[in-house]
């Protein structure tokens, strides 16, 4: 899966320079600071993020707010506010220029995580039919991240390590995810999704139902693999590329 791409505008160098290495350890692609309204436009005129994280007080004549309508009416870019402040009036100014979360000074990491995939997500919902994708793909049911996915639960992301993944059964629109400790997770995706956000990693898809962690692989036969106790079914037409993916990553 692509890196988030995210625009931090945030005055204080200090603190601004803390939230990018703060992104840079969950895994999400900073693409520029900026300190006023000017400045975060003409990083956005070379570079479009996918989120933008902007504090509502920054330097110059307009504020941070100001800039957030822009990014909401003009153009259309996800966005989250920092504020020191939670009183009335700040929240009911943030609130008429749509924010998709709001985050309170200070925070931890987990906070700021959970933020942008809340961010990415009530933008997704509030999406209009005409900007969707024709295809219906799954929005934001997993995030690989630093060499973990983050799979989705009801509001909650769970954290699974890449490596710990045997191999993923497809049914339909849906994916079990078979684990070495023998648990597994039921989420709502689909076999071409998944192995895309993977595919920087040692997984295969044997079967048009399956794919399969290269490195967990016990046995090749000419219908199966062998993972474990699974018998996993291997297409005819996969055996030559599965072999020459096995050496690959070896």
């Amino acid at each position: 899966m692509d890196q988030l791409k995210i625009l931090i505008i945030e005055d204080e160098l200090i603190i601004a320079e803390d939230i990018r290495r703060q992104l840079l350890e969950i895994g999400y692609d900073v693409i520029g600071l900026a300190s006023s309204y000017s400045e975060a436009l003409k990083i956005i005129e070379t570079k479009i993020p996918d989120l933008a994280i902007v504090d509502i007080v920054i330097k110059g004549p307009k504020s941070g707010i100001d800039l957030g309508r822009h990014l909401h009416d003009e153009l259309n870019i996800p966005f989250i506010y920092l504020s020191s402040h939670s009183d009335k009036n700040t929240i009911e100014q943030a609130k008429d220029s749509h924010p998709d979360a709001y985050l309170l000074k200070p925070f931890r990491p987990e906070s700021l995580f959970a933020s942008i995939e809340i961010a990415i997500c009530n933008a997704s919902l509030n999406e209009k039919p005409q900007d969707k994708k024709q295809d219906k793909e799954v929005k934001i049911e997993s995030l690989v991240v630093k060499d973990c996915l983050f799979i989705k639960k009801g509001h909650l992301f769970y954290k699974i390590k890449v490596s710990e993944i045997l191999f993923v059964k497809g049914e339909g629109n849906y994916l079990e995810i078979y684990l070495q400790n023998g648990k597994k997770h039921l989420i709502r995706s689909t076999i071409n999704n998944f192995i895309q956000n993977l595919s920087k990693y040692a997984f295969f898809q044997c079967h048009k139902s399956y794919i399969i962690n290269l490195e967990c692989i016990d046995i090749v036969s000419y219908s199966f693999v062998k993972i474990k106790e699974y018998e996993i079914p291997l297409s005819k037409s996969k055996k030559e590329e599965l072999l020459m993916a096995m050496k690959t990553f070896s």
